[in-house]
C-alpha cells in the first residue's frame, strides 16, 4: 500500500497535502516519489511554454455567414499545394537520406575490405622479407639484383661457375 500526498478539491485545509493509502499501487520511497514531482513540474513548464509561446495558426476562418464565398475554392487549392509540396519535401529528404546512408555503408565496407588486404599483402611482404634475409645471398632493400648476384658469385671459390651466369 502506497502513501502518497493527497490534495483535497474540497478546500478544507485540514485535508490539503494529508497523506492517504492507495490500494494496489506500488510502494515508493521518499527519493522517488519527490523525482517523481519534480518530473511533473518540469512537464507542467514544458506545456505552458507550448501553450503560451507556440502560436496555433488559424487558417482560413469562415465568418458568422453559412456558405462558401468565391475565394473559397482557391483558397483551399493554395492549402492543398502547399500540403503536398510539404509532403514531397519530406519524401525526397526521406530518400536522399537513404541514399547517403547506404552510400556510407558501402564506402566504409569497402574501406574495410582494403584495409584487409592491404594488412594480407603487408603480412606476406614481411614473411618474405624475413624468410629472404636468413640466407646469405639475400636480396635486400634498395639493393639491386645485379649487385646481389655479384656478391654471390664473388663468395664462390670456383671461378669457372661466375661465366656461366
Amino acid at each position: 500500500m502506497a502513501l502518497v500526498p493527497h490534495a483535497s478539491n474540497t478546500g478544507q485545509d485540514e485535508t490539503k497535502g494529508a497523506i492517504v493509502a492507495i490500494r494496489g499501487a506500488q510502494e515508493l520511497t521518499q527519493e522517488e516519489y519527490e523525482q517523481r514531482i519534480k518530473d511533473a513540474e518540469v512537464l507542467e513548464e514544458k506545456l505552458k511554454f507550448i501553450t503560451e509561446k507556440i502560436p496555433t495558426r488559424i487558417m482560413n476562418v469562415a465568418g458568422s455567414n453559412a456558405g462558401a464565398g468565391s475565394g473559397e475554392f482557391h483558397m483551399y487549392r493554395q492549402a492543398r499545394r502547399r500540403e503536398v509540396m510539404r509532403q514531397q519535401r519530406i519524401e525526397e529528404e526521406a530518400v536522399a537520406d537513404a541514399a547517403e546512408r547506404e552510400y556510407q555503408e558501402r564506402k566504409d565496407k569497402l574501406a574495410t575490405e582494403e584495409e584487409e588486404r592491404t594488412a594480407k599483402r603487408r603480412a606476406k611482404r614481411q614473411k618474405k622479407k624475413q624468410k629472404g634475409s636468413k640466407g646469405p645471398s639475400s636480396v635486400t632493400m634498395g639493393q639491386s639484383l645485379a649487385a646481389a648476384r655479384a656478391e654471390a658469385h664473388s663468395s664462390d671459390d670456383n671461378p669457372d661457375q661466375a661465366d656461366l651466369d
